[in-house]
Protein backbone atom coordinates (compact mmCIF):
# COMPACT_ATOMS: atom_id res chain seq x y z
CA UNK A 1 0.00 0.00 0.00
CA UNK A 2 2.97 2.43 0.70
CA UNK A 3 4.66 1.95 -3.04
CA UNK A 4 1.39 2.30 -4.24
CA UNK A 5 0.92 5.97 -2.34
CA UNK A 6 4.61 6.56 -3.70
CA UNK A 7 3.65 5.49 -7.03
CA UNK A 8 0.45 8.49 -6.85
CA UNK A 9 2.84 10.80 -5.15
CA UNK A 10 5.53 10.47 -7.76
CA UNK A 11 3.11 10.87 -10.93
CA UNK A 12 1.20 13.38 -9.50
CA UNK A 13 4.15 15.57 -9.17
CA UNK A 14 5.11 14.76 -12.71
CA UNK A 15 1.98 16.07 -14.22
CA UNK A 16 1.68 18.67 -11.95
CA UNK A 17 5.57 19.91 -13.84
CA UNK A 18 4.84 18.95 -17.15
CA UNK A 19 1.75 20.30 -17.36
CA UNK A 20 2.77 23.82 -16.79
CA UNK A 21 5.39 25.45 -18.53
CA UNK A 22 7.27 29.17 -17.96
CA UNK A 23 5.45 32.00 -19.58
CA UNK A 24 8.13 34.15 -21.53
CA UNK A 25 8.36 37.64 -23.85
CA UNK A 26 10.35 37.82 -27.07
CA UNK A 27 11.28 40.67 -29.28
CA UNK A 28 12.33 40.07 -33.07
CA UNK A 29 12.94 42.89 -35.16
CA UNK A 30 12.91 41.91 -38.95
CA UNK A 31 15.75 41.29 -40.74
CA UNK A 32 14.88 41.73 -44.07
CA UNK A 33 12.15 44.17 -45.89
CA UNK A 34 11.13 45.44 -49.35
CA UNK A 35 8.19 45.47 -51.77
CA UNK A 36 7.20 43.93 -55.05
CA UNK A 37 5.08 45.69 -57.64
CA UNK A 38 2.29 44.27 -59.95
CA UNK A 39 4.87 43.59 -62.95
CA UNK A 40 7.02 41.96 -60.98
CA UNK A 41 9.50 44.41 -60.61
CA UNK A 42 11.77 44.94 -57.29
CA UNK A 43 13.73 47.42 -56.70
CA UNK A 44 15.95 45.97 -53.74
CA UNK A 45 15.53 48.34 -51.36
CA UNK A 46 14.53 48.30 -47.50
CA UNK A 47 11.28 50.00 -48.05
CA UNK A 48 8.16 48.83 -47.34
CA UNK A 49 6.26 50.67 -49.58
CA UNK A 50 2.78 49.85 -50.20
CA UNK A 51 -0.01 50.75 -52.22
CA UNK A 52 -1.12 52.66 -55.60
CA UNK A 53 1.29 55.30 -57.36
CA UNK A 54 -1.03 57.86 -59.46
CA UNK A 55 2.57 58.20 -61.59
CA UNK A 56 3.27 54.79 -62.81
CA UNK A 57 0.10 52.98 -61.88
CA UNK A 58 2.17 50.02 -60.50
CA UNK A 59 0.56 48.56 -57.58
CA UNK A 60 2.87 47.60 -54.51
CA UNK A 61 3.40 44.56 -52.17
CA UNK A 62 5.72 44.76 -49.18
CA UNK A 63 7.20 42.24 -46.98
CA UNK A 64 8.83 41.86 -43.60
CA UNK A 65 10.93 38.46 -42.76
CA UNK A 66 12.27 37.45 -39.19
CA UNK A 67 14.65 34.91 -38.04
CA UNK A 68 12.98 33.05 -35.13
CA UNK A 69 15.98 31.37 -34.13
CA UNK A 70 16.59 30.05 -30.58
CA UNK A 71 12.47 29.94 -30.20
CA UNK A 72 12.69 26.03 -30.74
CA UNK A 73 11.99 24.62 -27.26
CA UNK A 74 8.96 27.37 -27.44
CA UNK A 75 5.49 27.77 -28.48
CA UNK A 76 4.47 31.30 -29.83
CA UNK A 77 1.01 32.02 -28.16
CA UNK A 78 0.49 35.47 -28.87
CA UNK A 79 2.36 38.16 -31.66
CA UNK A 80 2.15 41.27 -32.18
CA UNK A 81 3.40 43.53 -35.11
CA UNK A 82 4.60 46.75 -34.52
CA UNK A 83 5.57 49.47 -37.08
CA UNK A 84 8.00 51.90 -36.08
CA UNK A 85 6.65 55.80 -36.67
CA UNK A 86 8.72 58.06 -38.54
CA UNK A 87 8.68 55.74 -41.59
CA UNK A 88 7.13 57.82 -44.49
CA UNK A 89 3.65 58.81 -44.89
CA UNK A 90 0.41 57.82 -46.19
CA UNK A 91 -0.22 59.53 -49.51
CA UNK A 92 -3.67 59.91 -48.90
CA UNK A 93 -6.10 62.42 -47.60
CA UNK A 94 -8.04 59.71 -45.96
CA UNK A 95 -7.08 56.38 -44.04
CA UNK A 96 -5.78 53.09 -45.64
CA UNK A 97 -6.43 49.82 -44.61
CA UNK A 98 -2.95 47.48 -44.66
CA UNK A 99 -3.57 43.89 -44.91
CA UNK A 100 -1.31 41.43 -43.26
CA UNK A 101 -1.02 38.17 -45.36
CA UNK A 102 1.12 34.96 -45.53
CA UNK A 103 3.69 34.31 -47.54
CA UNK A 104 3.46 30.81 -49.30
CA UNK A 105 6.82 30.83 -51.76
CA UNK A 106 10.48 30.97 -51.40
CA UNK A 107 11.92 33.04 -49.08
CA UNK A 108 15.41 32.34 -50.73
CA UNK A 109 13.63 33.63 -53.93
CA UNK A 110 12.14 36.77 -52.38
CA UNK A 111 15.28 38.42 -50.07
CA UNK A 112 17.32 37.80 -53.39
CA UNK A 113 15.28 40.12 -55.12
CA UNK A 114 14.26 38.09 -57.91
CA UNK A 115 12.63 40.12 -60.80
CA UNK A 116 10.03 40.00 -63.20
CA UNK A 117 8.42 37.56 -60.36
CA UNK A 118 4.74 38.43 -60.45
CA UNK A 119 4.43 35.13 -58.41
CA UNK A 120 6.40 36.81 -55.44
CA UNK A 121 4.24 39.81 -56.03
CA UNK A 122 1.04 37.88 -55.74
CA UNK A 123 1.79 35.62 -53.07
CA UNK A 124 2.30 38.92 -50.84
CA UNK A 125 -1.06 40.13 -51.07
CA UNK A 126 -3.52 36.66 -50.90
CA UNK A 127 -3.72 33.73 -48.76
CA UNK A 128 -4.19 33.87 -44.69
CA UNK A 129 -4.72 36.83 -43.26
CA UNK A 130 -2.53 37.64 -40.40
CA UNK A 131 -4.43 40.82 -39.46
CA UNK A 132 -5.52 44.14 -40.55
CA UNK A 133 -5.03 48.17 -39.33
CA UNK A 134 -6.58 51.67 -40.21
CA UNK A 135 -3.31 53.56 -40.91
CA UNK A 136 -4.36 57.93 -40.73
CA UNK A 137 -3.17 60.22 -43.67
CA UNK A 138 -0.20 62.12 -43.28
CA UNK A 139 3.36 60.99 -41.32
CA UNK A 140 3.55 57.06 -40.40
CA UNK A 141 2.93 57.06 -36.44
CA UNK A 142 3.51 53.87 -34.82
CA UNK A 143 1.17 51.39 -34.93
CA UNK A 144 0.61 47.59 -34.09
CA UNK A 145 -1.58 44.85 -35.12
CA UNK A 146 -2.40 41.42 -33.14
CA UNK A 147 -1.80 38.87 -35.42
CA UNK A 148 -4.22 36.41 -35.72
CA UNK A 149 -4.33 32.30 -35.03
CA UNK A 150 -3.37 31.74 -38.81
CA UNK A 151 -0.16 33.71 -38.09
CA UNK A 152 0.56 32.01 -34.29
CA UNK A 153 0.33 28.32 -36.32
CA UNK A 154 2.76 29.79 -38.98
CA UNK A 155 5.29 31.32 -36.57
CA UNK A 156 5.32 27.88 -34.36
CA UNK A 157 5.68 26.27 -37.62
CA UNK A 158 8.60 28.40 -38.50
CA UNK A 159 10.40 28.10 -34.69
CA UNK A 160 10.06 24.44 -34.54
CA UNK A 161 11.62 23.89 -38.55
CA UNK A 162 14.76 21.87 -37.98
CA UNK A 163 16.42 23.37 -41.54
CA UNK A 164 14.68 27.27 -41.87
CA UNK A 165 13.60 29.58 -38.75
CA UNK A 166 12.80 32.21 -41.09
CA UNK A 167 9.40 33.95 -41.10
CA UNK A 168 7.82 36.34 -43.37
CA UNK A 169 4.83 38.74 -43.44
CA UNK A 170 3.56 40.08 -47.00
CA UNK A 171 1.38 43.18 -47.01
CA UNK A 172 -1.33 44.59 -49.57
CA UNK A 173 -3.36 48.25 -49.40
CA UNK A 174 -6.83 46.95 -49.05
CA UNK A 175 -8.55 50.26 -49.68
CA UNK A 176 -7.29 51.01 -52.73
CA UNK A 177 -10.15 53.44 -54.49
CA UNK A 178 -8.59 52.37 -58.50
CA UNK A 179 -5.99 52.40 -60.69
CA UNK A 180 -3.40 54.89 -60.32
CA UNK A 181 -4.87 56.20 -57.28
CA UNK A 182 -2.56 58.42 -55.03
CA UNK A 183 -2.72 55.72 -52.21
CA UNK A 184 0.73 54.48 -50.61
CA UNK A 185 1.61 53.81 -46.76
CA UNK A 186 5.01 54.26 -46.00
CA UNK A 187 6.00 56.35 -49.11
CA UNK A 188 9.76 57.69 -48.94
CA UNK A 189 10.62 61.38 -50.75
CA UNK A 190 13.28 63.59 -50.92
CA UNK A 191 16.32 62.72 -48.50
CA UNK A 192 14.38 60.80 -46.35
CA UNK A 193 15.47 56.97 -46.01
CA UNK A 194 13.73 54.04 -45.31
CA UNK A 195 14.24 52.78 -41.42
CA UNK A 196 16.13 49.49 -41.20
CA UNK A 197 14.85 47.73 -38.97
CA UNK A 198 11.07 48.40 -40.22
CA UNK A 199 9.13 46.79 -37.78
CA UNK A 200 9.27 44.63 -34.26
CA UNK A 201 7.42 41.67 -33.29
CA UNK A 202 6.20 40.83 -29.97
CA UNK A 203 5.87 37.45 -28.45
CA UNK A 204 3.99 35.63 -25.70
CA UNK A 205 5.76 32.04 -25.72
CA UNK A 206 5.58 29.05 -23.28
CA UNK A 207 8.01 27.01 -22.25
CA UNK A 208 7.36 23.42 -21.15
CA UNK A 209 9.11 22.71 -17.79
CA UNK A 210 11.54 20.22 -17.07
CA UNK A 211 11.52 17.51 -14.56
CA UNK A 212 13.59 18.08 -11.27
CA UNK A 213 16.25 15.22 -10.76
CA UNK A 214 13.78 14.60 -7.63
CA UNK A 215 10.68 13.90 -9.58
CA UNK A 216 12.21 11.44 -11.55
CA UNK A 217 13.59 9.61 -9.23
CA UNK A 218 10.40 9.53 -7.22
CA UNK A 219 8.76 8.38 -10.95
CA UNK A 220 11.03 5.59 -11.04
CA UNK A 221 10.55 4.50 -7.57
CA UNK A 222 7.14 4.35 -8.11
CA UNK A 223 6.70 2.46 -11.55
CA UNK A 224 9.11 0.09 -9.87
CA UNK A 225 6.76 -0.02 -6.90
CA UNK A 226 3.61 -1.05 -9.25
CA UNK A 227 5.98 -3.45 -11.42
CA UNK A 228 7.09 -5.69 -7.88
CA UNK A 229 3.04 -5.50 -6.55
CA UNK A 230 1.84 -6.59 -9.80
CA UNK A 231 4.52 -9.82 -9.52
CA UNK A 232 3.39 -10.37 -5.60
CA UNK A 233 -0.09 -10.32 -6.52
CA UNK A 234 0.97 -12.93 -9.75
CA UNK A 235 2.96 -15.28 -7.47
CA UNK A 236 0.49 -15.19 -4.31
CA UNK A 237 -2.56 -15.54 -6.67
CA UNK A 238 -5.11 -18.06 -5.78
CA UNK A 239 -3.58 -21.98 -6.79
CA UNK A 240 -6.14 -24.69 -8.27
CA UNK A 241 -7.31 -27.24 -5.71
CA UNK A 242 -8.31 -30.74 -5.96
CA UNK A 243 -11.13 -32.18 -3.72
Amino acid sequence: MRILKVCALSCAVLLSVTAGGASNAATIQNFDSGWYTNSGFTAGVTNINVGSSNLSGAVYHNWLAFDLAGLASQNVTSATLTFYGGNGVNTSATSETLGLFDYTGSINALISNSQNNVGIYNDLGNGDSYGTAVVSGGPIQQFSITLSQAAIAALNAAAHNQSDNRFVIGGSLLSISGPFANEQLFAIFGPQSALAPAAVLNLETSVAAVPEPSTWAMMILGFAGVGFMAYRRKRNGPKLRFA
